[in-house]
């Protein structure tokens, strides 16, 4: 099975690797970084898919779930299962607008520290390992600042995915509790409106649950690949 692990903002692809480490041995896995694909969701969805052929499970993180609901605007044929991970199908809620500008302005002014100053607070629980959070910061300090603020903009202005997205494909959606971007009752309607939709909420989690919770993220992972 392809299995396209799709990142984050502002980070890149090595936020996959315990997810590469454990399913690369049974599977074919791919971990785009996705800012030098273009300058939208349809641009990175398209590039990803001329990359990797064939027939993938898109598994996307936040932005990354946005990529993988373009997939299934575009390409609906190319999916075997879709799992959205602290991310949603709908396009940016109107009262998102001023953060997206307020994140644009800080890119510009400050770069990529400035901007994770502004969103970590946002991305981890309060008992995610010093090591894990540290280690997420280094990546973010080396992404260019002008690629960042292009995908704040393709996050602002995307489209609505959400009946591509819950059209009939395997659909699993995994969030924590304690996440601030994206509640956990988000989520949990988003499974719900699809027929193949399922979700898992792990507790005391924040945004980004396979970064911060990696052991019990692969077994709800592997666990839903079997099913398939």
């Amino acid at each position: 099975m392809k299995i396209l692990f799709l990142h984050a903002l502002p980070f890149d692809s090595r936020i996959w690797e315990p997810q590469l480490d454990a399913f690369g041995a049974e599977h074919e896995v791919h971990a785009p970084t996705l800012y030098g694909l273009g300058s939208s969701f349809d641009e990175w969805a398209l590039g990803v898919l001329q990359a990797v052929p064939g027939r993938v499970v898109a598994v996307g993180a936040s932005m990354g779930g946005y990529t993988a609901g373009a997939i299934a605007r575009l390409a609906p044929e190319r999916l075997e299962a879709i799992v959205m991970v602290g991310s949603r199908a709908d396009a940016d809620p109107p009262e998102r607008a001023s953060l997206r500008e307020e994140w644009i302005r800080i890119v510009r002014e400050e770069g990529a520290e400035g901007l994770w100053q502004a969103q970590a607070k946002d991305f981890f629980a309060s008992t995610t390992p010093a090591e894990i959070v540290e280690r997420s910061h280094r990546i973010v300090l080396e992404q260019d600042p002008a690629a960042l603020e292009r995908a704040i903009v393709a996050i602002r202005d995307r489209p609505d995915s959400s009946e591509a997205v819950t059209s009939g494909v395997p659909l699993l959606v995994v969030g924590g509790d304690a996440d601030p971007l994206i509640p956990p009752v988000v989520e949990e309607q988003l499974a719900a409106a699809s027929p193949n939709g399922r979700v898992e909420i792990l507790d005391g989690c924040g945004h980004l649950p396979a970064v911060e919770r990696p052991d019990e993220f692969n077994g709800i992972l592997s666990a839903f690949l079997a099913s398939l």
